[in-house]
């Protein structure tokens, strides 16, 4: 009976609603959307139970700062959430036009070469602009991503994504393996592998473990391949900026667990850098450490 009413009733009514915000969005310019975007997400956001675990989790990462920044920056947090949503209908300006690409060394390394790579970056701004930035600058990529559990809305992101962003695979045990597929035939990989797993490697974020995934360091021991790190910035100007700060050669390393864990802990310390400059721009709607 629950599967015929989240089928038959569920998820056409959140679709319907869906459709009904990205087409309003659609008729406006860029700029009012994500104006009126923020006025929905702030408004109604902070009245969730879910904005609770958004202070509980800017607590931990934040231990030393009082709660009127932590109520200031969950606000913040928000708002990011309302540009965000807005820009789903924008994409295809923002692609043309909104998204800068950092030139320095690290990315002369990565876009300029043939080689297959691993790119990693985090859910900070607005999170397709990662793949967004490497399909104005890279050769053929492939992205995993965690798809939405309604399929009507899933349909929709899934067609933006192969016209704006990268070609994405399910989060699944057929999306993994045709990934490991592409990857193995010299394709490059793309992922946001910041998320709290079930299952994976226990390593400390914010001084409190968590589980991240170890699939970057194990294809990249495996291949011999380069990590870079790379993160999207929302400027105020209403653009984006999409820079890779850092590579890592996996060359330098022998294919060992400890090494694993040891590259790992590098992504780890990077996104822990990155956030805590822009902690207002980072997506703290997960229950990353499992909090009560």
């Amino acid at each position: 009976m629950k599967i015929l009413i989240k089928k038959y009733i569920r998820y056409p009514s959140e679709f319907i609603l869906f459709a009904i915000f990205y087409f309003i969005f659609k008729l406006l310019p860029l700029s009012v959307a994500r104006k009126l975007g923020v006025s929905i997400t702030t408004s109604l956001g902070p009245l969730f139970s879910i904005n609770k675990l958004i202070k509980k989790n800017l607590r931990i990462a934040f231990k030393d700062q009082d709660e009127k920044w932590i109520k200031s920056t969950a606000g913040k947090v928000w708002e990011n959430l309302g540009y965000t949503i807005a820009e789903y209908s924008h994409l295809k300006k923002i692609l043309k036009d909104k998204i800068n690409v950092i030139e320095n060394d690290h990315y002369r390394e990565a876009f300029s070469g043939s080689e297959r790579s691993i790119i990693i970056s985090a859910h900070n701004s607005n999170w397709e602009i990662p793949g967004m930035s490497i399909r104005k600058t890279m050769h053929q990529t492939s992205a995993i991503v965690r798809e939405p559990n309604n399929p009507l809305i899933n349909y929709v992101l899934k067609n933006l994504r192969d016209k704006y962003s990268l070609r994405c695979l399910s989060k699944n045990r057929i999306g993994t393996k045709q990934l490991l597929n592409n990857f193995k035939n010299g394709e490059s990989i793309a992922l946001l592998a910041d998320l709290q797993l079930s299952s994976g490697i226990n390593l400390n974020f914010f001084g409190k473990k968590m589980k991240f995934s170890s699939l970057p360091a194990q294809l990249a021991l495996k291949s011999r391949c380069k990590i870079f790190l790379g993160w999207p910035i929302r400027k105020n100007d209403g653009k984006y900026e999409f820079e890779i700060h850092q590579s890592i050669h996996a060359s330098d390393y022998e294919d060992t667990s400890d090494n694993v864990e040891k590259i790992s802990e590098i992504i780890i310390a990077y996104y822990e850098s990155m956030i805590k400059k822009y902690p207002e721009q980072y997506f703290w709607f997960h229950n990353r450490w499992k909090l009560d």
